[in-house]
């Protein structure tokens, strides 16, 4: 597994910089977390977060890996059985919510639950989300990303695309070259990953399977 150091110290072999380590490890974690994600998408690798209901309650806490434009799904019991599950869809700003089941945005750490446009009204409902976590950030040189250390080359190939593609005078031929070879080994990385995982049942099947 590479630590942050080693790949910094990489990058910055293979395209010298003036950056600090304090901004590769900025751009490296805005990195992991969407290489983080896509792999999990193709891996169908989902968490899954329970919670309960507050009679009259709008916002809920999300949980503290999760963001909301992870959430595959959030099930709703329909009673204390927890036997039937509604599902809430997610509404957007000009989605009418004035009739069915939704989930919106609330802060960046809370999530809202609307039944008819209001709060539900009864308590202790069980609440499962189903999400892609988003992977523990990356504070120090010391720090390994939470990423199979076969897909690093990934985060290598980013890093050095966004090294060269940033500031007044863009080295723009090398930006391109390592973008190359981030999309040609993502393409590896997708076809491996699915021709190994497609058999499985996909995620939203296990959900209504399962609840």
């Amino acid at each position: 597994m590479a630590t942050v150091l080693e790949i910094i110290t990489w990058c910055t072999r293979k395209y010298p910089n003036s950056e600090t380590d304090a901004n590769m490890i900025i751009d490296l974690n805005g990195i992991q977390d969407e290489v983080f994600v896509k792999l999990s998408r193709l891996r169908h690798d989902h968490e899954i977060y329970a919670d309960t209901t507050v009679a009259d309650q709008l916002s809920y806490n999300l949980p503290s890996n999760c963001t909301i434009d992870n959430i595959i799904a959030i099930k709703v019991s329909t009673d204390s059985d927890a036997t039937d599950w509604d599902t809430y869809k997610y509404a957007g700003l000009l989605t009418d919510t004035s009739t069915g089941k939704w989930f919106g945005i609330g802060t960046d750490s809370t999530y809202i639950l609307l039944d008819d446009d209001a709060a539900i009204d009864t308590a202790d409902l069980s609440i499962r989300i189903f999400y892609y976590k988003t992977p523990a950030a990356l504070s120090a040189v010391t720090d390994t990303p939470e990423l199979y250390s076969q897909y690093h080359n990934l985060l290598k190939y980013a890093l050095c695309q966004t090294l060269a593609a940033q500031g007044q005078n863009p080295d723009t031929e090398i930006a391109d070259y390592w973008q190359r070879k981030y999309d040609e080994f993502f393409e590896q990385v997708e076809a491996n990953l699915t021709e190994k995982f497609n058999s499985a049942p996909a995620t939203t099947t296990q959900i209504e399977e399962v609840w």
